[in-house]
């Protein structure tokens, strides 16, 4: 039993570290896109200069990715912080206008009143991003992606699929009007590994990382898809 219980440990330690390979490969894309951006923009302006900045955090947010690889081990939890959920989808919305093709846009919708999660901040932008990231892959026709967060308490029947206490949560929301998922791939997406993008640069990854994230933080990963109409990724965290 104990050693079953190693293999495991160190299975979820593999598995976190592709992940954040993952997480450092899309901010990597977000350093080139600015970058590539960056040289088509004469002369040098406002929108060069927030370019810049955008470059500039992308590659810190990578370096602190590569730093936690490294020291990656056993089952810890994140170290958990007050984290701004606004500040949050702002920063969340600017790198991912900047990734995602140019036929999809990012809004962060605004919040009524103030609202702080506990969860690691880059780990928490590092996932939102990816949200945004899968939700744009998912949209060929391109459209709008809308990011929100806003405090929320599960149904009970929620709280034990997802194995939440029945307790008032940070909530982000994700949602994007593309493709959607059948009921068969809703239920395998948040399965390390798997993938409907195959061979065209999907390594069943991203939804993985988001999903381990939230339970390391206390929370969990919600999806909510039909088919044709679209996806909408729900991420719960305690408030702080």
């Amino acid at each position: 039993m104990d050693a079953m219980r190693v293999l495991d440990e160190a299975e979820a330690a593999d598995v976190r570290a592709e992940v954040l390979v993952h997480d450092l490969n899309n901010l990597l894309n977000v350093v080139l896109a600015a970058a590539e951006a960056l040289a088509l923009q004469a002369p040098p302006g406002t929108d060069t200069h927030e370019l810049a900045r955008i470059s500039q955090s992308a590659a810190e947010r990578g370096g602190v990715l590569l730093r936690k690889l490294a020291d990656l081990s056993g089952d810890a939890p994140a170290p958990a912080e007050g984290v701004d959920c606004a500040e949050a989808l702002v920063t969340t919305a600017r790198l991912a206008n900047v990734t995602t093709s140019g036929t999809v846009t990012v809004v962060a919708r605004g919040m009524s009143a103030p609202l702080a999660c506990r969860a690691d901040r880059a780990d928490l932008e590092s996932a939102l991003l990816n949200l945004c990231v899968n939700a744009a892959h998912a949209m060929p026709r391109g459209g709008v992606i809308q990011i929100s967060a806003y405090p929320r308490r599960p149904t009970d029947a929620c709280a034990r699929r997802l194995g939440l206490a029945p307790n008032l949560y940070a909530a982000f929301s994700v949602s994007d009007p593309g493709l959607g998922m059948t009921p068969e791939v809703l239920a395998n997406a948040v399965r390390p590994g798997f993938s409907t993008r195959k061979g065209r640069g999907g390594r069943g990854l991203g939804l993985a990382g988001v999903a381990d994230f939230a339970r390391r933080s206390g929370g969990a990963l919600d999806l909510a898809s039909t088919l044709g109409r679209g996806t909408t990724a729900t991420l719960y965290l305690p408030l702080a």
